[in-house]
């Protein structure tokens, strides 16, 4: 049994090209797909991704309790993204930040080319090809920042490779069917002639050194795991009916068997980490609480430009699975339908469906489409110089392209109206540290500017968050619960998920725990301005711009027999914003000698070193 990979396919269905308005299509097809895939905004945790791994190659061992954190000292902290911020660490110490902007997009190119390639010696013609690559690339982008989770991904991409590859000679077909081979005939049917021995089985041994990787680089790997023992279970299921039943004889049994014994492997060599199955099981325990306050982990927001994204692709999904005359595959099919309704539960796992889709669509979206093409009786032709125009049409369209792609490539920012840029510059200039409190998605911003050793010169000068991005890997729900109602308060309209031990909802716990020193508030969007004017006696106004307010503890800032004193014409109040941009990491070197601002001026500076 042969599939139509194994087929001979003519010229322009086998990877070739027959002219080159084709192969200018599929390189503007490609670039186009990168732009989309190259989002050159820095990610809120990126400074802890890189500062965490900076960490483990200091210290040449991994922490296992919460560093840079006063609320969760010594508490367990459980860190599935290790081997991801080591490799971000390297690349930025090395390389610098355009460092991790390249080898984004060079991963992108990865996944846009496995699709757009596999697709074309599919057979699926250079149309097909390109929408699939372009609807893919669309519904990722909004998830392809710099984050660890590039890497599950990545070995998404890659697992489905291997299983395209290793049953090339057995997917694309319905094999659920139980009178394939006669009771009669199962005796003679020997293992090679299912099609799934031999060498290609073979291949699948990858997965095991794959999964190793992928367990210890981000906790995505969890859903590989339920993918690849659910694909490589089916196909055990299919083995054994194709060669001819229940009955001990059958072949099938074998082949079965190995790929059974592949599974439980691959779930095994997850266990291969620093945590062992502490990991897993911690995982499983988070996976079960939701998380309504993070949007990745909200439903699909079906009414936004990225959930029609994701909705169009679905669309596109299902009208070619409905009018292919081409045979379905069960086991793609299943897959397909769980990785939706995941995509649908949480909008993070919609990367695993469109990257799945894909690879598995396109040739019943070219069945799809072949017969609803209506025949058309005349040949057009096309002129010498209308020909040359198109050419030239395209070309240039790939100019524009490539340049914003060039753009996009030469610089990692740091949006001034997203992250306190001037808030955090104006603490380190002043020498402002304690501890603090701030807003989660600005946390790992401030551990690594005024809690790190990286960017402080004077050890007395490092502070501590009261929590951060890291969630539920090192700090306990009730801080989790906390943190929110300082940011939500008791919104009824908010969805929570709280501790049944956390006390009563009081969006002022957080400013009273542990007793904080700082405040770095996020005035966009949020409650907590109106949190903090109604705590004005315990703290007063240290610095404001148009999104970040920074509040000092009144009996240390407005003590003028403390030391760490600040006169009124130290203080900046304004409400002034910028909407450009700096270079990541946006953290300038403390100015020993520094001019001190008297005005309501912005702070402003060109650049940062890394």
């Amino acid at each position: 049994m042969t599939s139509g990979i194994d087929n001979p396919l003519p010229p322009e269905r086998n990877g070739r090209f027959t002219n080159s308005v084709d192969l200018l299509l599929l390189l503007i097809v490609v670039i186009a797909a990168a732009l989309a895939m190259s989002p050159n905004v820095a990610d809120p945790d990126l400074w802890g991704h890189v500062q965490f791994g900076r960490d483990v190659l200091a210290s040449h061992s991994i922490a296992d309790t919460t560093s840079y954190s006063f609320t969760a000292e010594g508490y367990r902290w459980i860190n599935h993204e290790n081997l991801s911020e080591i490799v971000m660490a390297l690349v930025v110490d090395y390389c610098g930040p355009l460092g991790l902007v390249i080898g984004k997009f060079l991963l992108s190119l990865f996944v846009i080319l496995a699709i757009l390639i596999f697709n074309l010696k599919q057979g699926t013609g250079t149309v097909v090809a390109s929408i699939l690559t372009l609807l893919v690339a669309a519904n990722l982008g909004y998830h392809w920042s710099i984050r660890p989770q590039l890497s599950s991904f990545v070995a998404f991409t890659l697992l489905i490779l291997l299983f395209q590859y290793g049953f090339a000679g057995w997917r694309d077909h319905w094999h659920l069917k139980f009178s394939s081979v006669k009771k009669s005939e199962a005796r003679r049917l020997p293992p090679e002639e299912l099609g799934i021995c031999g060498f290609r089985l073979k291949v699948l041994w990858l997965l095991v050194p794959l999964f190793f990787i992928w367990a210890n680089s981000h906790g995505g790997f969890v859903a590989g795991v339920a993918v690849a023992v659910a694909y490589l279970g089916l196909r055990a299921v299919e083995a054994i009916i194709e060669g001819g039943g229940w009955q001990r004889t059958n072949p099938g049994w074998t082949v079965a068997g190995r790929l059974l014994f592949m599974a439980a492997l691959i779930g095994m060599v997850t266990l291969a980490n620093p945590y062992g199955a502490g990991l897993q099981i911690w995982l499983l325990e988070s996976l079960g609480s939701p998380r309504p306050e993070i949007s990745d982990w909200s439903t699909s927001p079906l009414f936004s430009s990225v959930g029609i994204k994701l909705w169009f692709l679905v669309a596109v999904t299902g009208l070619a699975l409905w009018g292919s005359r081409r045979e379905h595959d069960a086991t793609q099919s299943l897959i397909l339908a769980i990785l939706f309704w995941q995509s649908v539960a949480h909008f993070r796992h919609a990367p695993f469906f469109a990257i799945a889709a894909g690879f598995w669509i396109g040739p019943h979206l070219k069945s799809t489409l072949d017969y609803w093409a209506k025949p058309t009786a005349t040949t057009v032709h096309t002129s010498v110089w209308s020909r040359a125009l198109l050419q030239a049409g395209l070309i240039l369209l790939m100019i524009i392209s490539g340049t914003m792609l060039g753009n996009r490539l030469s610089d990692l920012q740091v949006r001034r109206d997203q992250f306190p840029v001037d808030a955090i510059d104006f603490m380190r200039q002043q020498g402002l540290h304690g501890k603090l409190v701030v807003s989660y998605d600005w946390a790992q911003y401030s551990i690594a500017a005024l809690c790190s050793d990286t960017y402080l010169d004077d050890p007395s000068q490092k502070s501590q968050v009261a929590f951060d991005g890291r969630f539920r890997t090192c700090y306990p729900q009730p801080i989790i619960d906390m943190h929110f109602d300082f940011l939500y308060g008791n919104t009824p309209s908010m969805q929570r998920h709280r501790d049944s031990q956390s006390l009563s909802v009081d969006s002022g716990r957080v400013l009273r725990f542990g007793s904080p020193d700082l405040v770095l508030l996020k005035r966009q969007g949020e409650r907590t301005e109106n949190h903090m004017y109604e705590n004005t006696p315990q703290w007063t106004l240290l610095y404001q711009d148009a999104i970040a307010q920074v509040w000092g503890r009144s009996t240390i800032y407005d003590n003028l027999e403390h030391p760490d004193h600040m006169p009124v014409g130290l203080r900046v109040v304004h409400d002034k914003g910028s909407s450009d941009s700096v270079t990541w990491p946006a953290i300038r070197p403390v100015q020993n000698h520094a001019v001190q601002p008297k005005t309501t001026q912005l702070l402003t500076f060109l650049t940062y070193p890394e």
